[in-house]
Order: structure tokens, then sequence, then C-alpha cells
């Protein structure tokens, strides 16, 4: 569910415990993973015996770098992690501390600090590289910044990870390696949960006067319902509902846009040549967030979180372009793109409708001393093509997991 909560930000840091760590990981497979809120079977792992040769280099650091498709990522990967017997650390967002002193209190102990997503976070930066030149724990990090509940697309990374690496091996010099690890998750229902999640999505038609029509094919009913919502949060937000007729695409893009364009009118801002949608609500995004978080602001503070309602839900429809759904209706798809329109509905995460498998893919880890012997001063394109080469990577180990995935949530609906 992609939510902001736009508060004041202070950096948490890590505060290690071994001990916290140990019992993490010993309770994660046998406790946490089968629990209500992630109905995991098992974690499988493919090719680690890829991250084992590269330990064998003396002194390595590592920083893994998975998609995000799924609130339980995190504590996959720290089952990954066990397996794989480290003990790792983890950046995440504040907000995710901001939820109780408690949560706060176990994620620092667990290796875990906070960045602000949308800010210039120095701090989180240099904690960050720290950890790796250190080398005491590998380093977790999520580029793809947020959950999509979209596992078999990988939406773009982040240039921030690819950063603090390639600044951490420049620090580090020739002698000591950091590696760069793509990993690839996937997860998959291992029993028949259609009837579940059509209640689920006859739930959600509901809220907007219709009822589900279970004749139909789900994935013409799963349009029909979302274009209701969509015109009734467009209504609520003084914008034209969409035309019904238009390519599924052109009614995601028309909608973001009338939404876009009004707080780039309202909020004084101009988009620059060749920005697509997602960039420009990005800088959207981040005034919004600059204005919310400084207190000297206050009195702006109301209207902002307005144009933040706005906001998100700009964000939300853009996160449907792609046909995802419509392009292959397997029981996965279709059960992601309903629980991310419950929790885009409700604002509420949503638990899996049943159980599920996960499957781990090591893809090759990346030796960053080549890309810096490679561009040398050119700092910027040594970014930008570790950041490609990792996102490529990850997605080819999706590609492969898929291939060789028979559960029931692969098969069309």
């Amino acid at each position: 569910m992609l939510e902001y909560s736009d508060l004041p930000y202070a950096f948490l840091p890590p505060r290690p415990n071994r001990l916290v760590i140990a019992l993490a990981q010993m309770i994660t497979p046998s406790i946490i993973l089968p629990g209500k809120n992630h109905r995991l079977d098992a974690t499988g792992i493919t090719d680690a015996e890829l991250f084992l040769e590269a330990r064998r280099h003396k002194g390595a650091r590592f920083v893994f770098l998975p998609n995000h498709p799924s609130h339980s990522d995190p504590q996959v990967m720290m089952e990954v992690c066990r397996q794989l017997q480290v003990k790792p650390a983890f950046m995440a967002a504040y907000d995710v501390f901001a939820r109780g002193k408690l949560a706060s209190w176990f994620m620092q102990r667990i290796g875990a600090f906070s960045v602000d997503r949308e800010g210039s976070d120095r701090k989180s930066m240099k904690c960050a590289t720290e950890i790796l030149t250190a080398g005491e724990y590998p380093l977790v990090i999520f580029p793809e910044g947020n959950v999509y509940l979209c596992n078999d697309r990988v939406t773009p990374f982040a240039e921030g990870a690819a950063f603090i690496a390639l600044r951490a091996q420049k620090e580090l010099g020739s002698e000591i390696p950091v590696f760069a690890v793509p990993v690839s998750l996937k997860y998959s229902y291992v029993e028949d949960v259609r009837e579940k999640i059509l209640t689920e999505l006859a739930k959600i038609a509901e809220i907007f006067g219709h009822a589900l029509d279970r004749e139909a094919r789900v994935v013409e009913e799963l349009k029909r319902i979302s274009i209701s919502a969509l015109a009734h949060y467009l209504k609520e937000h003084g914008q034209v509902p969409p035309e019904s007729d238009l390519l599924t695409d052109d009614l995601i893009s028309n909608a973001a846009e009338q939404l876009i364009e009004s707080l780039e009118q309202k909020m004084k801002l101009t988009a620059r040549d060749g920005d697509d949608l997602t960039a420009r609500i990005r800088k959207i995004r981040a005034t919004i967030h600059g204005i919310r978080c400084d207190p000297d602001r206050h009195a702006e503070h109301d209207i902002a979180a307005g144009y933040a309602d706005e906001a998100i839900l700009a964000l939300r429809i853009l996160g449907y372009l792609g046909g995802y759904t419509a392009s292959n209706p397997t029981l996965d798809r279709v059960a992601e793109t309903i629980t991310r329109l419950r929790e885009d509905v409700t604002s509420r995460n949503a638990p899996p409708d049943g159980r599920r498998r996960a499957f781990v893919q090591i893809s090759k880890p990346i030796d960053l001393r080549e890309y810096l012997e490679k561009f040398q001063d050119r700092a910027r394109g040594a970014i930008t093509e570790l950041t490609d080469s990792c996102e490529s990577a990850v997605q080819t180990g999706i590609n492969e997991l898929n291939k060789n995935n028979a559960l029931p949530g692969s098969m069309p609906f």
C-alpha cells in the first residue's frame, strides 16, 4: 500500500543486539512467517552458492538488493539471512518506526535504521555507508522504496542504494570488495483462494454501490469495479470521472494527469521537459513532505495535508498502469491486484487470503571494484549502470522462478 505519514523526521540509528537478532531469526521461520500476517509455509533459496562463493573473498562486504512486492519482504529477508548464516542490518522507512515505541525499539535492536524516503537524509546515507565499511553486518535495502503488490514485475529502482554501495567501495579501496547482491522475491499461493478473493472483490463493489457478477470474467469485473472506485475518488477531489470506453492505460494516465496538473497549478510547480507522470508526482510529493515536516510552516500544514491526499491518490492510480493482471491473469496476479485495491480503498494493510510459499533467487553478486575501475571519476555513470544492472538481474530472477512454479497460484484464474 502506498502511504506516507509526513511526520516530523528524526533519524533513528541502529542499535544491533546479537541476542535479539538471534531470537528474531530463530522465531521467524516457525512463528512469524506461518502466522496470519504472512501465511508462508516455506522459504526456499535458489543459487545460494553464488553468495557463499563471493563470501570467500577476504573481508568482503555485502548489500542485498531485493524487490519489494509484499509486506512480508523484511521477514523473508531475515529468514534468507538466517539460511545464509549472516546477521543483517536493514534500512527502513521512518513511517515504520513511527508505528509505536515497542516496534521502534525492536527494529533498532535487530539492526534497522530509519530513512526519510523523500528528503535528503544524509545521516541515513552516512549510517548505511558506515555499516558497509565496518563489515560486521550485511546491509539490506529495498531499492523500490515501497510495497507495490506487483510480484511478477519490478518497479524502477531508486539510485540511493547504488550510491551508498559505491561510496563504501571507494572508502574501502581496491583491497576489500563490496558486493551488491540482487535478490528476487516471489510469492505464490499453495492453495486455491479464488472464492476468498472474489468475496473480497464483492465487498469492494458494495462500497461503490455495485454487485459482483460472478459469471463474468474476473478481469472484466476487476476493471469495472476499479473504474467505479476511480470515478468516486476523482469526483471527491473535484475532478472529471474517466470515460469508460478508453483503453485501460489511457484511462489511468488521464485520471492521474488530472490530479497532477491540478496540484502543480495549486502549488505553483512547473514540470520539466521530459518528466513523465511519475517524476512529476514525486516532485509534488517531495514538496508536500518538506512543508508538512517543517514546524516553521505550521500555518500551511492543513492545506498541505489536502494536497497530500490528492498526491497519494495520483500515486495509487499510476500503480495500476501496464496491464499487469490483464496481460497474464494468474491466481497470484488477480489476488495481488484485489489486495492492492482493498488496501487503496481502506488504507489498511490486507493479510494474505491463504497459504503461500516464498521463492528466493540469489543473482551473481556484483563486485563493485569493477565499477570504480570502469567509471573512475564518472560517479553518476557508475550509479546509473549499477542500478539498472541490479534491477534487471532481479527481474530476470523473478522470470526464472516463475518458469519453475507449478503451484496453484501460477495457474490461470
